[in-house]
This record gives structure tokens, sequence and C-alpha cells, in this order.
């Protein structure tokens, strides 16, 4: 065989060995396929947290029954049930409350004197401005929407099922007469009662003239620590004040004078400021 001729079947037996593997190694394996991993799943949605109006994601108005036990901090004597029963009975109001019975009705029943005389009502206060007493209610009134109502919670006093009332207030001015033996009053005050109603009716006579400047009237008259802001008690929340003063106060329109209110600290002459 010529050179050329030999030339010739080596490059076509190179050709034909298409990158073979060289003597003695093995095959290559074919790549795998990779697949690709499957997708995350979805992390469920958080609720979303509740809506309030302007200002009630920081301020609250709660209204709450207590039903204490035999022992319970400030509980009467006459309580005699133990700590089971108490949270059976609170959790037996919070049904009535569910069938439609009125918080101020069940608030009849309530073994806390305070709130019962006040239908209930707690009271409207600032997250951080929320009484120490009532602590352990902080965070449970604070998850409720508005008109929403709690299970029986755990409190020294008692087991307490908590409501979360609409925020609402009012802005007025008084002028306050006391009486001898009145709450608050000092010692220095010896008039009766009736002569305290019949001076509060004079007052409230000489507030209701055309003209008549109340804030200068409260200054000169008023037997309250307000009298220096000539009457002002400044803007406050249900539940803040004595049950008649606020009833009164809210059935006002801005610049309207009540009737006089008798409370225990005394006889008022209310002023709604606009």
């Amino acid at each position: 065989m010529t050179r050329a001729a030999l030339s010739c079947l080596v490059l076509l037996l190179s050709a034909c060995d298409g990158g073979a593997a060289k003597s003695g190694e093995p095959p290559a394996e074919p790549a795998k396929k990779v697949e690709a991993p499957p997708p995350a799943k979805a992390e469920p949605a958080a609720p979303p947290a509740p809506e309030y109006p302007q200002g009630e994601a920081d301020e609250a108005c709660a209204k709450i029954v207590v039903v204490a036990w035999q022992g319970a901090e400030g509980a009467e004597a006459t309580v005699t049930r133990d700590k089971a029963a108490a949270q059976a009975r609170a959790e037996e109001l919070r049904g009535k409350l569910s069938s439609g019975t009125g918080f101020a009705e069940l608030a009849g029943e309530s073994d806390e004197p305070k709130t019962k005389a006040k239908g209930g009502a707690m009271g409207t206060y600032a997250k951080d401005k929320w009484p120490e007493k009532y602590a352990p209610l902080k965070d449970v009134v604070f998850a409720l929407g508005i008109g929403e109502t709690s299970a029986a919670v755990e409190h020294p006093h008692g087991f307490v099922v908590a409501q979360r009332c609409k925020v609402e207030k009012v802005h007025t001015r008084h002028i306050l007469v006391r009486y001898a033996g009145a709450k608050n009053a000092e010692a220095k005050i010896k008039r009766s009662k009736e002569a305290a109603q019949k001076l509060a009716t004079e007052l409230h006579a000489e507030a209701s003239k055309a003209g008549a400047d109340f804030e200068a009237l409260a200054k000169k008259r008023s037997e309250d620590s307000s009298a220096e802001r000539g009457g002002d008690l400044g803007s406050v929340g249900r539940g803040m004040f004595a049950p008649a003063f606020e009833t009164a106060a809210f059935a006002l329109k801005p610049g309207e004078l009540s009737a006089v209110v008798e409370t225990d600290f005394g006889f008022h002459v209310i002023q709604r400021v606009d």
C-alpha cells in the first residue's frame, strides 16, 4: 500500500471513531435530567387586623361584668361561690349577652359595685393611660372589635366578661354646688342638701340669661377644682363621669345648658362646649 493510501485509511478510521472513549476507559454516562423543585406552598394569609375609626387603635371604651368568688380581691362577704362556680356563672352571663340581653341589664348582676352602678361602664382610656387595676384586661379589650365580647377572663377581683364599645366623647363645663356630706366636700362646706339645690337652681337661672358668660360664672361660683378653668372638664369619653352627669351631658347640643343635675358630689349645671 502506498504512503498516500495509508494516510487516507488512518484519517477515515479516525472519522468513524467519532470521539469514542479511548481504550480501557468506560463509556461516558448520558447526562441526567435535572428536574426543577416543586413550587413552595404559599403561607396562609394572616387574618386582617381589626379596623377602627381614627384614634381607636390607641384608645378603647370598655364595659365589664365581674363575677367574684369567695376570697377574691375586694369580694363582699355575701359572695360564697367557689372559683369554678364563678367561671361557670361568668360564661352563663356571656351567653345571655349573645342572646340579646343588654349590657346595662346584665351589669345589674355584677359583683363589682362601682361598675355595677355605672351600668357596667369601665371607662374610656388610651393604651398608655390604662388603669393598673384593670391591667389584665388591656390586651383583651384592644384585641376586640367594636361591639365584640370577650370570653371570661380571670382577674384578681373575679372572672370578667368585657365588651368593647365605640369611643364617644363630650366636652363640657360645669358649675358644682356642694353640700355637707357630699362626696369630696371639704369640711368648710356647711350648707344642707336642700340649700345646695336651691343655690344651683339660682345659678342655672343666671347662666340661662341672654348674654350670660358661663365661664366667668363658673370661675366665680363653682366649688369644683375645675373652677379655675371656668368649669372646663375637657373632652371626656363614656364611662368616666357619674351616670346622671354623663346622661345629661351627652343629651345636650353644643352651647346648651342642662337642668340642675344631682350626683354624689352635689348639684351641677352643665354646659356642652362646641
